[in-house]
């Protein structure tokens, strides 16, 4: 696969999920700027260039609500720019509505919109795609893509526009026209559409097609839900509730959290309607058990009703702040807040039940028969694998396992020397090669958490470089991407090192496994830390600034993607005790930071909050890649094929175990409803692993970095299942699940979360001597098929005995 293919496809990617780029994080609980385009500094959580794609803090994609997702696209694109593929949600759009995905054109600005349009006694619904920036030669090569569909013919409209009709073998029609707009702008204008008996509103698709000749969009009376929004009613709670006909409607997933309780569900609110209607409507719930009414902090009235199926439905009719008069309704199944993400609590409705169909589970998998109650797991026979994550580490990443070259640039400005900062190379060295630092140097490490299985080669340069331009020019250089303007100030000067260090050095050296990509880079510069802004911050990004035709700058027949940007103030980061942040004592040597977004090039996701939102705490501050230094967990080890094996407890009755110190070897036993070997470490499960204060884990020196007080057994709940995504006749996977609170703002959280701890039957992190496993039920809410006491503990072995409930 090309280059510019893989970039294209990551692209796509990160514009539908969720969650990238790292920074540096508190030692008890994350502080600063959200990762969500990165990390927005100026919200105090991470950098500003990880999951959503931003331009001042507003969120460009979002996989529970995508319907506008051009509205914020840039009138005009960076010239030379060119799209090149439907954005995901939009693929997911075409294929809600029209039940497949058009041919794509090549160019510099596109927009993709829903249409409607009433001939009285037909009518047309589906979508408009339209571009900016091509050719009447491109239009005709565009034409010839849809060979497969048949041809019905040509017609002029009233302005002399030429309009080519066609039918796809599905059903749907296509019309399409190349002509010069009032502004001077010549459009490719495309109408993908289904044609509906108008007394059929939102009924079966069919009719005789027709040119729709560039028809407007008129206001249209929706009448019931979409078959896809009947779908998600049903996957939450079997049924679906009464449709009120409107000029508007909106259906949203939806969860919010009291405290105590929590509600999960969907959100149905209209436009265009009437009080008369809306007392109309609510006779219509005469089956459901009405509950009382009261009024809101605004004045408005809702009314509460409960379903025969124990869900909740309650509904107001209010004029919004933009004088549009609403019926809002919400329906959700109400949990308890401890059963938050377990899938349990009253009601079907919980998260995994309402996945999409792309994602990969092992619900009904059970499990296979093993030899003596244990079966063993080699992960390595795994058919589906995660090559694509979020992180924008993919199939030609940096390697997880060998010696991969990671090349350590310092950076200094002419308005930020080096000298007059008083930094060495020399410190840097020693943060990701030397010894006698605070903690280990990154270097040691993944050496140390790999088992020896990541040896990096890690080289500094012995000079530092000084990009052309003052800080403050690159600070503010931004491209045009997907219509949102994103910072590149340090991936111009990443593409000026590296043009510079191919004069004097052979950068080839740094692609290990020869796949045209340097394995890594760390640019270290001198800028002070301001977690306000994106380029005084720390994180781990991928490469956007290409040419052209979308191809990265190549120098030494090698270019760069994946890259670590940190200020070198991180290695004096000190925490005082009332957790106040400094970076100026320099007889610190913190390498925590480092350590952290390294391990977002090799693969690893955030397991904080990154909306910071008080009911999602799963790892509660107590790992390298939430917000404390230690060792990484057992899941990331699966994931990065540094921990191969497993045991999978498969008794029918009950077994007794030894469990090894988790920092020797990796020792790990899983318990789990349903095993898949096809899917190995990317499913729902739960990890068994015996802590000890050693190891990473241990003390350094007079300092204690273990995350716990006390050696015992850790209980790790996982669902990592993939999320499958086909482009250009390839298949890829990445894990669906993360850690971001489903109830925040952006809504890049998932209903399950990707990795939490199971607390003891006290509430502690580590099960000692005679403690046991509390019921638990999976993401599905089953109850978990197994539960386990804790027999012994000596320094190095546990021994646990499982037992069938």
């Amino acid at each position: 696969m090309s280059m510019n293919k893989i970039l294209l496809f990551i692209v796509t990617i990160i514009l539908s999920l969720s969650v990238l780029v790292s920074c540096s994080l508190v030692e008890n609980f994350p502080l600063f700027p959200n990762e969500n385009s990165g990390e927005n500094a100026s919200d105090n959580n991470e950098s500003n260039k990880d999951n959503e794609i931003t331009d001042g803090g507003e969120t460009d994609d979002n996989y529970n609500d995508e319907s506008n997702e051009n509205d914020n696209k840039d009138e005009e694109n960076e010239s030379g720019y060119l799209y090149n593929a439907f954005s995901p949600s939009e693929r997911n759009l075409f294929t809600t509505l029209i039940g497949t995905v058009i041919p794509f054109v090549p160019n510099n600005e596109y927009y993709v919109e829903e249409y409607s349009y009433d001939w009285d006694d037909e009518y047309e619904e589906g979508l408009n795609f339209y571009t900016y920036g091509n050719t009447q030669a491109e239009f005709n090569s565009y034409r010839k893509l849809f060979s497969s569909y048949t041809y019905e013919g040509t017609d002029t409209d009233e302005y002399g526009d030429s309009w080519y009709y066609y039918t796809a073998p599905q059903g749907f029609y296509v019309d399409m026209s190349y002509y010069m707009d009032d502004e001077g702008d010549y459009i490719i204008d495309v109408y993908v559409y289904y044609l509906y008996e108008s007394e059929d509103d939102n009924g079966n698709s069919g009719g005789s097609g027709s040119g729709n000749n560039g028809g407007s969009t008129i206001t249209h009376t929706y009448t019931s839900f979409s078959s896809n929004e009947k779908t998600l009613f049903n996957q939450y709670f079997g049924t679906v509730i009464p449709f009120v006909s409107n000029n508007e409607y909106y259906v949203e997933e939806y969860s919010y959290d009291w405290g105590d309780e929590y509600e999960e569900g969907l959100n149905f609110y209209t436009y265009g309607n009437t009080q008369a209607e809306f007392n109309s409507y609510r006779s219509l719930f005469s089956s459901y058990t009405y509950d009382g009414t009261d009024t809101d902090d605004y004045g408005d009235s809702w009314y509460y009703y409960t379903a025969p199926q124990g869900f909740y439905v309650d509904m107001s009719y209010y004029m919004d702040d933009e004088g549009d008069y609403i019926i809002d309704v919400y329906v959700y199944f109400l949990y308890d807040s401890n059963d938050n993400n377990s899938g349990s609590g009253s009601g079907s409705g919980n998260g995994s039940s309402s996945l999409p169909s792309n994602v990969i589970t092992n619900a009904g998998a059970g499990l296979p028969e093993g030899t003596n109650g244990i079966y063993n797991i080699d992960f390595t026979k795994a058919e589906k694998i995660k090559d694509v994550t979020d992180q924008g580490y993919y199939l030609d990443g940096c390697p997880t396992t060998g010696s991969p070259a990671v090349l350590v640039i310092p950076i200094e400005f002419s308005d930020v020397t080096a000298a007059k900062k008083g930094y060495s190379i020399e410190k840097i060295v020693q943060a990701f090669t030397g010894k006698n630092t605070d903690y280990y140097s990154v270097d040691e490490y993944y050496y140390i958490s790999s088992y020896g299985k990541l040896d990096l080669d890690i080289t500094v340069i012995d000079q530092w470089f000084r990009p052309q331009y003052s800080s403050s020019y690159y600070k503010n250089q931004t491209i045009d991407y997907y219509g949102d303007s994103i910072e590149i100030g340090d991936q111009l000067i990443l593409d000026e090192a590296l043009a510079y260090l191919a004069t004097i050095m052979d950068l080839s050296d740094y692609d290990s496994d020869g796949n045209g990509i340097i394995d890594a880079v760390v640019m270290i510069n001198t800028l002070s830390i301001d977690s306000n802004t994106n380029f005084n911050w720390a994180y781990r990004y991928w490469n956007l600034y290409t040419d052209d035709d979308g191809y990265y700058y190549e120098y030494d027949n090698v270019s760069a993607n994946d890259y670590i940007w940190a200020s070198y103030a991180f290695m004096h980061e000190k925490y005082d005790e009332n957790s106040d942040v400094s970076y100026t004592d320099t007889s610190v040597m913190n390498t925590y930071t480092f350590i952290h977004e390294f391990g977002h090039i090799l693969g690893a996701d955030d397991y904080y909050d990154t909306e910071y939102g008080l009911d999602s705490t799963p790892l509660e501050g107590l790992d390298v890649m939430d917000a404390m230094a230690g060792d990484h967990n057992a899941y990331t080890k699966f994931n990065l094929g540094w921990i191969t094996t497993s045991r999978l407890v498969t008794t029918n009755t009950s077994i007794t175990l030894t469990l090894e110190d988790f920092s020797k070897n990796g020792d790990t036993i899983i318990i789990a409803n349903n095993w898949s070997e096809s899917l190995g470490a990317y499913q729902e499960y739960y990890i068994i692993v015996y802590y000890t204060m050693n190891g990473l884990n241990g003390k350094v020196g007079d300092n204690e970095y273990g995350y716990f007080a006390r050696n015992g057994i850790i209980v790790y709940h996982v669902n990592a299942s993939l999320y499958v995504e086909d482009y250009e006749g390839e298949t890829y996977y990445d894990v669906y699940n993360n850690n971001t609170s489903y109830t925040g703002a952006n809504g890049y959280g998932t209903k399950d979360n990707l990795i939490e701890f199971v607390k003891s039957a006290e509430g502690n992190f580590t099960y000692i001597e005679n403690d046991s496993l509390s019921t638990q039920t999976d993401d599905f809410g089953n109850a978990l098929g197994y539960s386990f006491t804790v027999n012994s503990l000596t320094d190095d072995i546990a021994t646990i005995t499982f037992t069938k409930n």
